[in-house]
């Protein structure tokens, strides 16, 4: 019996440690920034193009969108999409052929300018967590960390 005591009690001490749940259906640009600025990024909620949600952030100096979809007019939009495109030239298409066969993480690609961009998709339509979603952020930054290197190389 002491031992649920104990639990209970460690438990009770380590609400911030438990992951929220995120419904079906997607998520909010709200609660992903939540999540952003929960792990000291800055997150400014804006609108792309088509009327979708967008939130700009960066990492390092460095300027990343979060780009939601499967929105459907509705404020939960079934996933996202981090991505980042970079200045620099000369980046060829076999350079970003070797980061897609080698990566696991963030496919590149290069744009009409031929720069390079490297995107990470998340599924969110089925539900998950404020924790998974906080780690895919972690990943991000990994992936724009590395890709950042590679086509500096």
């Amino acid at each position: 019996m002491r031992w649920y005591h104990i639990t209970a009690v460690l438990l009770a001490l380590a609400p911030a440690a438990l992951a929220e749940p995120l419904p079906d259906g997607g998520v909010t640009a709200q609660e992903v920034a939540k999540v952003m600025v929960g792990k000291d990024f800055a997150a400014e909620i804006a609108t792309d193009k088509d009327g979708d949600p967008l939130i700009r952030s960066s990492v390092k100096d460095v300027k990343f969108g979060v780009f939601f979809y499967g929105c459907n007019g509705k404020a939960r939009c079934d996933s996202i999409q981090f991505s980042v495109g970079f200045s620099v030239k000369g980046v060829s298409p076999s350079r970003i052929a070797k980061w897609n066969r080698t990566r696991r993480f963030g496919r590149a690609s290069l744009d009409d300018d031929s720069e390079p961009w490297v995107e990470m998709d998340m599924d969110l339509e089925h539900g998950a967590t404020t924790e998974a979603l906080a780690n895919d952020l972690d990943r991000w930054v990994g992936v724009l960390t590395e890709f950042s290197k590679y086509i500096n190389e």
